[in-house]
């Protein structure tokens, strides 16, 4: 008889505004995806505003005067929600706008790059992650 295990799981928790913890996190999820793991990354708090259209489309991240956001600006590489896409082209990988925050900052799920898919509770995110691993940053 064939033991099928099931596919193992990550789930990310992004917090933070910092454009370099936004950026790994983005890469941990986009390798993970490309490796055959399920991804759930779900943004949430100071991270959130990061994901807004505007912010993205002028590079006016929050919390990028350290000496490696700089680097990262400067330097062309793929920003996290290019990360993030690409996670999604190559692999199973979802991202979800925290809706106690979005309702917070009265943001609307049409204001967030399209690599968000959906605003969804935490009830919800602990539902999808059920069997994951679980970082956040």
């Amino acid at each position: 008889m064939v033991s099928l295990q099931a596919r193992p799981k990550l789930s990310i928790v992004l917090l933070s505004p910092e454009l370099p913890k936004l950026q790994a996190g983005s890469l941990m999820a986009s390798v993970a995806a490309a490796s055959g793991m399920e991804v759930n990354v779900f943004v949430s708090m100071g991270a959130l505003g990061q994901f807004r259209r505007q912010v993205v489309e002028r590079r006016e991240f929050a919390a990028a005067q350290d000496e490696v956001s700089q680097a990262l600006l400067k330097s062309g590489a793929p920003l996290f929600p290019e990360l993030l896409r690409q996670g999604k082209e190559l692999g199973e990988l979802h991202v979800f706008a925290c809706a106690m925050a979005a309702d917070l900052m009265g943001w609307s799920r049409d204001e967030f790059v399209d690599v968000v898919e959906d605003v969804i509770g935490v009830a919800a995110f602990f539902g999808r992650s059920e069997g994951a691993t679980i970082l956040t940053l």
